[in-house]
């Protein structure tokens, strides 16, 4: 019996890019790579749940900084249950306090980093759109030497035209005898 492929796939693009705390654009790359399989069906493209959750499983083996359990509260325990605190606590909680403010200082860079970067393709977009209303420089220089083209054979018609009237007394004299 053959399982029923639509039941598994039933995510959308948006909802798995959520469920991955990544991009849309992120997950398309993953499913290029095949690191996720997708479906295509109804013309939508959609996702496998379970398959999913595991991504989630396998790739998320850290917990966010601001999400650990500090050790100021450990040690506070500690005191109140009568233990005492030893000197490699009071060393980690402040190795966590330098890597937490290491952290929070490169989270700002990124966001900053991120803000310029969206700037900058916003200018590109203008830029290209600029672009693509002005005429390229080689059909300019084409269009240069086609003009110049143009005038010389004007010269050339304007000489011969010339020559022609200069000489038709002559043939007209030349006619009669």
């Amino acid at each position: 019996m053959v399982p029923n492929v639509q039941g598994a796939y039933k995510i959308s693009r948006k909802q798995a890019a959520q469920m991955l705390k990544v991009s849309v654009r992120t997950l398309d790359r993953y499913i290029n790579k095949r690191i996720i399989t997708s479906k295509n069906i109804a013309g939508r493209i959609l996702l496998n749940e379970e398959e999913l959750i595991t991504h989630v499983k396998q790739t998320r083996t850290h917990t966010p900084i601001h999400k650990q359990p500090h050790s100021q509260t450990i040690r506070i325990e500690r005191l109140e249950n009568n233990e005492q605190v030893q000197e490699s606590d009071l060393v980690n909680s402040v190795e966590e306090r330098v890597y937490k403010k290491l952290y929070d200082e490169i989270r700002e860079d990124v966001k900053n980093f991120q803000q310029r970067l969206e700037g900058a393709n916003y200018r590109v977009g203008q830029l290209e759109s600029q672009l693509k209303a002005s005429v390229p420089l080689l059909e300019h220089q084409a269009l240069l030497t086609g003009h110049k083209k143009e005038i010389f054979n004007k010269r050339i018609l304007y000489i011969t035209l010339g020559v022609i009237l200069a000489f038709q007394p002559i043939w007209i004299i030349l006619a009669y005898f």
